[in-house]
């Protein structure tokens, strides 16, 4: 079986030797060999060339590339490689991130081994801090779950298998990647075409997730608008493929997960809570636009005390993916001060629970957005 290991990269001379060394050894031990491709958004801080100098197993090629794509992001590197493996008639693509400090070459087994029995697409199965993924916890992970039917945990988790046969799908639409899916929009669009598009897809489990985790308040602006864009831009291509579904499978997981209680990650709920309310009164006027009235009364309600349930909470994504498909959002910006008001009621009601706790209320907000869906139903068209 031939595996290409993909690495996009922008500014990642600190993490990402380790990263090559132990996709390399991966390769070697599991695969007798392969090829890591280096795909880069023309970094300054010599992320490049540590990747060439890293000394890697025999059989093992590297190399190192500055993506073509106009638009910069990780979707951009991410389909550099693809296209790459498509020329150089790969079996089984493994992305991994360049900030990962907690891969072993296990990982490339693990996403690997399931492409040679037969799946299309694995995504990643870790445990993460409680406070790390808010993004996945609170919008990809229950949107994919109640829309799609999958119950996959982490759609956007940034490393996953992918099989030769579901390139083509990728790369048919140029006009696509044109959009934010070049950018943190690239996750959800590989993750939802595979489910809509009827691939096979299967869980890995990879133990505790390791990385440069962000302070959402801080720095997750940028990625919340290409993620939720992109993801609202999905609803609309599928939407056939989605109204009639009314039950969450179970997604099958290759390899068994043990338990352990993840590094802390900080939030600062301060800030969230600050930035809510700062950012909604900017965007008052359009999110009355965009939420229906119901909704938008609540919503003013909860931030007061910042008590965000999950009902609400589907209602606000619902109002807001129907008022992307009918021009009423031109981009999901104004719906950013109430990620922020969501986030922060997490952090409220989860700072005395383990992250094992924590994770049972994200699992039941899943089945939540499910349980409300005809409230999308009905108002979508």
């Amino acid at each position: 079986m031939k595996v290409i290991v993909g690495i996009p990269s922008y500014n990642n001379a600190d993490t990402i030797q380790y990263v090559v060394k132990q996709a390399a050894e991966g390769l070697k031990k599991y695969f007798g060999g392969g090829l890591i491709v280096n795909s880069d958004g023309g970094s300054t801080d010599g992320t490049r060339e540590v990747v060439m100098k890293t000394r890697v197993p025999e059989g093992v090629e590297v190399r190192s590339t500055i993506y073509k794509w106009p638009i910069p992001g990780k979707g951009s590197a991410m389909k550099e490689v693809l296209e790459i493996a498509k020329d150089e008639g790969a079996d089984a693509i493994v992305f991994v991130d360049s900030d990962l400090r907690s891969i072993t070459p296990e990982w490339i087994y693990k996403f690997a081994k399931p492409l040679e029995e037969g799946y299309h697409f694995v995504a990643p199965l870790y445990l993460r801090h409680k406070y790390d993924g808010t993004i996945t916890n609170n919008i990809a992970y229950p949107m994919t779950a109640s829309l799609y039917g999958y119950n996959v945990r982490q759609p956007i988790g940034g490393d996953f298998g992918i099989s030769a046969e579901i390139i083509d799908v990728y790369l048919k639409d140029e006009e696509v990647w044109k959009r934010d899916v070049a950018r943190f929009g690239v996750d959800i669009f590989l993750t939802t075409t595979a489910i809509a598009e009827g691939f096979r897809i299967i869980q890995t489990a990879l133990g505790v997730k390791i990385h440069d985790p962000k302070d959402p308040a801080a720095s997750l602006g940028p990625m919340f608008n290409q993620v939720v864009g992109t993801l609202f831009m999905l609803m609309q291509k599928y939407e056939e493929k989605w109204k009639n579904v009314k039950e969450l499978k179970e997604v099958p997981v290759f390899s068994k997960m043990e338990i352990v209680e993840p590094e802390h990650v900080n939030v600062t709920l301060e800030l969230l809570e600050k930035k809510s309310r700062e950012l909604f009164v900017e965007n008052e006027e359009i999110l009355k636009k965009a939420l229906s009235e119901e909704t938008f009364k609540e919503v003013k309600k909860a931030l007061e005390t910042f008590d965000f349930d999950d009902v609400l909470w589907s209602h606000v994504l619902f109002d807001g993916a129907i008022a992307y498909k009918n021009g009423i959002l031109q981009n999901v910006e104004p719906l950013m001060p109430l990620y922020f008001a969501k986030t922060a009621d997490f952090v409220k009601k989860t700072k005395d629970m383990t992250t094992e706790e924590a994770e049972k209320l994200v699992l039941k907000r899943a089945e939540i957005f499910l349980r409300e869906k005809d409230y999308l139903l009905e108002r979508w068209q």
